[in-house]
């Protein structure tokens, strides 16, 4: 006996767009394959993270790609926020569609129920995407999800004995189980999900990350002209000092950045966790600037420095390296986890806790032909990396 279907959404809600083009339901598109977006939270708009950028393009992309119908399905205490999206941001044009609970109520009934079946609040929906980690219930729909990175399940990083923890793991290995196909950004990622969850290697598929198109034409302008730091060299991190971003990595290279070159900075885009305040605000060359500034902005910051610093302890893939490639700064980066695979020869890989190497890093900015050669190496690697071809992959899984 087959499941009664559960409410549709106009028995409780609605659906809109917040764009110049409303959700269709004509003709013309009866014939294409119909894909629900479950995010766990609204249709991104203003601020986002890595991952933000990632669910921001592909959904995107999705929804311009010729073969597809897309919707975004918005649990109860997102709708007022998903409301908020405007003409002008990217996902505007995607229908959205309120569903009847909320984030954490939809992740604890799908877990103990298997309920509520997504793909019954929409009209013959083929496929569920989830562009990060949830877990997600169908009745027909085949569900696809996508798992950025383990870090929070990694030995060597896992906080033993919090309930946080252990309650992402078993949603995790749950959706590995549940879903259709697994989606990843790197082959180091695959690797971890698939030691980590269980997931069958055969059932997991890299479709990797892009950069934004205007970090291409920021490469075109002076950096001289553009830097917000006029005759002052300065590093960049984008992302914070958190501890998965190697906090006392960029520490030991500011102390030794002192040393070495008193007048330049490091320049820290992002949060500081609590156990780092102090040394930040000891250390007498860290700039620090909160999270949240425009893309454009980072942008010009990102052409201005001497180098892009991506020291972190671990990374699933890294955007902020594609940034500094498209923009023609070269990159130094940790030599652990995805970092060398996005990187590749393009970049000054280091051991980031050796003195010697991060010595190495901080000579980029009296070397002009090193410098010059990495920007070179930088610009044609980052080729590879763009959003449509990430899109295509994706499109070629769920056709």
């Amino acid at each position: 006996m087959q499941d009664r279907p559960e409410n549709p959404v106009s028995a409780f809600s609605g659906n809109h767009t917040c764009g110049d083009r409303v959700a269709e339901t004509t003709h013309s598109k009866m014939a294409l394959m119909k894909v629900a977006i479950y995010n766990a939270s609204e249709r991104y708009h203003g601020y986002s993270t890595g991952v933000g950028r990632h669910v921001i393009r592909m959904v995107a992309g999705l929804d311009r790609h010729p073969a597809f119908d897309v919707s975004f399905m918005v649990p109860s205490d997102f709708w007022e926020r998903d409301r908020l999206c405007g003409k002008g941001d990217i996902l505007s044009s995607v229908a959205s569609v309120r569903l009847p609970l909320s984030r954490r109520m939809l992740a604890a009934t799908s877990l103990t129920l298997n309920r509520p079946r997504i793909d019954t609040y929409g009209d013959a929906i083929d496929w569920v995407y989830s562009p990060r980690e949830q877990l997600v219930s169908t009745r027909r729909a085949a569900t696809a999800i996508t798992i950025h990175d383990v870090y929070a399940l990694e030995p060597a990083h896992r906080q033993t004995g919090l309930p946080r923890t252990r309650w992402q793991e078993i949603l995790w290995k749950k959706a590995v189980q549940r879903a259709s196909i697994i989606l990843t950004v790197s082959e180091f990622s695959k690797g971890r999900i698939c030691e980590l969850l269980g997931a069958d290697s055969a059932r997991v598929h890299v479709i990797g990350n892009g950069v934004e198109e205007l970090f291409f034409e920021i490469a075109k302008a002076d950096p001289e002209q553009i830097s917000p730091l006029a005759d002052t060299p300065y590093f960049l991190v984008v992302g914070g000092i958190t501890r998965k971003k190697g906090a006392s990595n960029v520490l030991a290279f500011a102390s030794r950045l002192r040393m070495l070159s008193g007048k330049a900075r490091v320049v820290v885009i992002g949060p500081v966790e609590s156990p780092y305040e102090a040394q930040v605000r000891q250390a007498r060359n860290i700039i620090r600037l909160e999270r949240g500034i425009p893309d454009e902005v980072i942008a010009r910051w990102l052409r201005g420095a001497v180098a892009l610093l991506l020291l972190s302890n671990y990374e699933g893939f890294g955007i902020p390296a594609l940034e500094a490639m498209a923009a023609g700064v070269p990159v130094v980066g940790n030599s652990v986890a995805s970092i060398p695979e996005v990187i590749g020869d393009a970049g000054l890989l280091i051991d980031a806790t050796s003195k010697e190497q991060i010595d190495d890093a901080i000579s980029l900015q009296f070397d002009k032909n090193l410098r010059d050669e990495l920007v070179r190496r930088g610009q044609d690697r980052v080729e590879q990396w763009r959003w449509e071809t990430c899109v295509n992959r994706l499109a070629q899984l769920l056709l």
